[in-house]
């Protein structure tokens, strides 16, 4: 039996893991995805390898872009291998109060 996730990495699927620790699996890329207002934008895809061995695409959104640059630099190639942590807020989300992933405050990088 197969059991179909959702195709990125969620905040339901961090919340089940014991350890939050996540590491940049493979090159990030943009894609472009449809909005809410059904526009199109460019979203960064970063693959990330969790502490399950489970690899899945994350869509960090602009605060946590921040955080990796500040830590790594804009050269997302040589995030390559490094490894940072997830936490989990409550945010509102067009009037609804969600889960949202990410990257901790104060994440060093560690060598892998």
């Amino acid at each position: 039996m197969v059991i179909i996730t959702d195709i990125y990495l969620s905040a339901v699927e961090v919340k089940q893991l014991k350890d939050l620790d996540f590491t940049v699996a493979k090159a990030a890329r943009y894609e472009e995805m449809p909005t809410q207002d059904g526009q199109i934008k460019s979203k960064l895809v970063i693959p990330v390898k969790l502490s399950n061995d489970k690899v899945r695409d994350w869509i960090p959104n602009k605060t946590s872009i921040k955080k990796l640059v500040g830590m790594w630099d804009d050269n997302t190639d040589a995030w390559i291998g490094k490894t940072a942590k997830f936490e989990l807020a409550k945010q509102n989300v067009r009037g609804e109060m969600k889960d949202i992933i990410f990257v901790a405050d104060f994440a060093e990088p560690k060598k892998v």
